[in-house]
């Protein structure tokens, strides 16, 4: 397909015929002039060009290209083409049938129909106001429906230009606008002055402004006090379009009320009357909420809210005195009661006095305190005096330190760390010393235990006496007669757990071997010279070991030999000279 509005050029190319052969174009039977023609070098091709802008109209046409040969009585050949053009959207606004648009009243539904054509077809259609794009808001009396949009109760706000917008792939296109003329009765106009102060004998023009379409408008005026109404005298009203002026003079107390009045026009009559206070003229009063602002050490604002202005035009204005000696320090005067007060001295204390003036007078003054800030303390040392440091903390010295401090920190962390560690191998070495210490004093042996020996083995070791010790000897101390009851019990129980191995040239076998009358006067081997050890275990002891081994120089304390329970490992038995001690 083709899009309306594009400029394209067509080629159509005719060869072999001697002489060329004649190109032309045509549509729809209708020949085209805009063509160009070329010929090839060998001459046997013949190619025209047509420049060529369709038009939304030509869609559905047929385009040709006819090649002939007028001296050759031939057939003509044609090649043709139908046409399909693609345009932006057609668009065209009208307003319902049932309405008629020059009689559209406030509060009337209106609505509109957006007649669309376009090749493709449309996917969107908008709606806008006065340029701006409407929205669907049933709430606001906005619907929108496919191609149509309904206003329910228009008013005065609704009227202006209406326009639809179709969109296709082509672009888009904007119909013509719409005027909507709504139609309403007068209104007053807002923010009109509603009081006014006349003296008495004094001339007035009071002016009535309204709002109406059409703006053809007429006037009536009354004046109501409270002991009559009456109608104003025509002659005393003049109109200038929607605006109308009464001129009034009151020449006595009942002269003083209310002047009212109503405009119309084709739609109709002004439902609420424009209300004017026509008041003795006099003094403005005071003004009232005063509020001091913006205060520095040399200045202060001051902003108040204005009275009733006597029904005269005011102006307002400000004394500003010192509050001690009352001197004048600023005297200002506006329109409206805000006051900015400039060049006073700092910390001082000041008394302003606000009031409203007109031609009939001013009103009572009203006092308003107000300071000013004090200068900052002065420091010691001036500015001129203190040494100027150039020194400036950039961002990378900033971040210099940092990494200092946190190098710092974990340096602290590792020495730390190793101290404590130094500390626990230094108590650990210590306590080893400490140990080495106590076996080099009092002397550690261990002794592994071995099976019990054979009758004759302990024949052997008694008859040999102590030369056997030296080899592996099981030694056990033994308790002398004069032993305590308890102490010898405690013995007992301990050398139950512990055995102990000496050699003859041992110095505790040597200390412990003292006269005959200390508490271990020798130690005894286990062997038991031949005897059979249930016998031994059966034997009773009294008076020591020497009746059963005569001549072996050693006693058995024990009073029972235990059962053997096989072999022990290995015990460390720590040892002092004090008989009595044992660990």
């Amino acid at each position: 397909p083709l899009s309306a509005g594009r400029r394209y050029d067509l080629l159509c190319q005719s060869s072999g015929p001697r002489p060329q052969a004649k190109v032309t174009w045509w549509r729809n039977g209708k020949r085209l002039e805009s063509t160009k023609e070329t010929t090839s070098n060998d001459g046997n091709t013949t190619t025209s060009t047509l420049c060529f802008t369709p038009s939304k109209e030509d869609d559905g046409k047929t385009l040709s290209c006819r090649a002939e040969n007028p001296g050759v009585s031939a057939e003509v050949l044609e090649d043709s083409w139908v046409l399909h053009i693609q345009y932006t959207p057609e668009t065209s606004l009208t307003l319902g049938t049932s309405l008629n648009p020059d009689n559209i009243r406030e509060g009337t539904d209106v609505y509109f129909d957006c007649m669309v054509k376009a090749e493709p077809g449309v996917y969107k259609v908008e709606w806008r106001h006065n340029g701006r794009l409407l929205n669907h808001n049933a709430n606001h009396g906005i619907i929108i429906s496919n191609q149509s949009l309904v206003l329910q109760g228009v008013s005065r706000s609704s009227a202006g230009n209406y326009t639809c917008v179709g969109f296709n792939t082509e672009g888009d296109g904007e119909s013509n606008a719409f005027f909507l003329n709504v139609l309403y009765a007068p209104t007053c106009k807002p923010n009109r002055t509603k009081v006014h102060g006349v003296a008495k004998q004094e001339k007035a023009n009071i002016t009535c402004e309204v709002d109406a379409n059409p703006r053809e408008v007429s006037f009536s005026w009354s004046f109501n006090n409270s002991a009559e109404s009456m109608q104003v005298n025509k002659g005393q009203i003049t109109r200038s379009g929607t605006s109308s002026i009464v001129t009034y003079t009151p020449t006595t107390e009942l002269d003083y009320g209310t002047l009212l009045c109503w405009a119309s026009n084709r739609i109709g009559q002004q439902r609420v009357p424009c209300v004017y206070h026509i008041i003795a003229a006099g003094r403005p009063d005071q003004v009232h909420n005063c509020t001091v602002y913006n205060t520095s050490t040399s200045s202060f604002s001051l902003r108040c809210a204005e009275g009733f202005n006597g029904g005269l035009p005011q102006s307002f204005f400000v004394e500003v005195r010192e509050a001690n000696s009352f001197n004048l320090k600023a005297n200002l005067s506006k329109l409206v009661p805000i006051f900015n007060i400039v060049e006073l001295g700092p910390g001082e204390q000041y008394q302003a006095w606000v009031y409203s003036m007109n031609v009939k007078g001013r009103s009572e003054p009203v006092s308003v305190p107000a300071a000013t800030l004090r200068l900052p303390e002065k420091q010691l040392t001036g500015e001129t005096d203190r040494p100027k440091n150039n020194f400036r903390f950039t961002p990378i010295m900033s971040i210099v330190t940092g990494v200092v401090s946190a190098l710092f920190i974990v340096a602290c962390i590792v020495a730390t760390v190793l101290r404590m560690q130094y500390s626990r191998n230094e108590g650990r070495q210590k306590r080893h010393k400490m140990e080495s210490r106590a076996r080099a004093t009092t002397g550690s042996v261990v002794m592994p235990i071995e099976k019990p020996a054979s009758p004759n083995k302990l024949e052997n070791i008694v008859e040999s006496g102590g030369d056997s010790d030296e080899k592996n000897p099981d030694i056990i101390p033994q308790p002398v007669g004069g032993l305590e009851i308890e102490e010898h019990a405690d013995f007992i129980r301990k050398r139950q757990h512990i055995s102990t191995i000496e050699t003859r040239n041992s110095p505790t076998r040597s200390l412990l071997q003292h006269g005959g009358g200390g508490a271990y006067p020798g130690y005894c081997t286990l062997r038991n010279g031949g005897l059979p050890l249930h016998e031994l275990s059966n034997k009773q002891i009294q008076g020591g070991v020497e009746s059963v081994y005569p001549g072996s120089g050693c006693t058995l304390p024990r009073q029972h030999w235990p059962s053997y329970a096989g072999p022990r490992h290995p015990t460390v038995v720590n040892y002092h000279p004090h008989p009595h001690r044992i660990e």
